[in-house]
């Protein structure tokens, strides 16, 4: 596992990321009716959070694969099963609607918890949509899990969420982004490609044993 492919599965999923839990972010936006630079400061705080979470799972991940993954023709079988099964499950994420988790939550606790301090709402959104087990996440944990270090680890979810935060540059830009039922459509054939994808790389897994 090359760190790179972090970055890599970042921008193949960063799309789905953003139909699925970008959405939640965009309410927010619309209801503060701030400016350009506000959305923007606000978008910031929101991809913190989200580092935060990236970079509390990637050192977790980068120690249990420390700990757990020594090389050995059982650990290509382990991976390629993962692997087949995270990719059918992203497959699946395309093509059915799940409950979204994300920031429903974390906005309800917002407006008891952090009416004073409204900058952490987005803070805290960021962070609980960062650890939302959903199939790209789960397939960001299996690949730092697989570098087998720390440091990999931890370069690899960095990697991980500069791809996706890609798709989130344009949300300031909040008029463009009102009919969100487009955006979600884009992200179910982008977890369908990348499913595919990922399907053929378990696959390869398993052969190269």
């Amino acid at each position: 596992m090359h760190i790179s492919e972090g970055f890599i599965l970042g921008l193949s999923t960063g799309v789905v990321c953003l139909a699925y839990c970008g959405p939640v972010l965009i309410p927010f936006l619309l209801s503060e009716a701030n400016t350009l630079l506000n959305n923007t400061y606000t978008v910031l705080l929101f991809l913190t959070g989200r580092l935060i979470a990236y970079g509390i799972v990637g050192l977790l991940s980068g120690l249990a694969g420390a700990k757990l993954m020594q090389p050995s023709s059982g650990q290509s079988v382990f991976f390629g099963i993962l692997y087949i099964i995270l990719a059918l499950l992203m497959i699946a994420y395309g093509f059915f609607r799940f409950r979204e988790i994300c920031l429903g939550r974390t906005r309800i606790a917002g407006k008891v918890y952090f009416q004073r301090w409204p900058y952490l709402v987005p803070v805290a959104g960021g962070f609980a949509t960062g650890i939302n087990l959903c199939p790209p996440f789960l397939l960001a944990i299996t690949g730092a899990l697989q570098s087998g270090a720390v440091l990999k680890s931890l370069l690899f979810f960095l990697l991980f969420f500069v791809g996706t935060s890609l798709y989130f540059i344009p949300l300031p830009f909040i008029g463009f982004f009102r009919r969100q039922q487009v955006l979600r459509i884009v992200g179910k054939f982008a977890a369908i490609i990348a499913g595919i994808i990922y399907l053929y790389k378990g696959i390869i897994f398993l052969v190269s044993v």
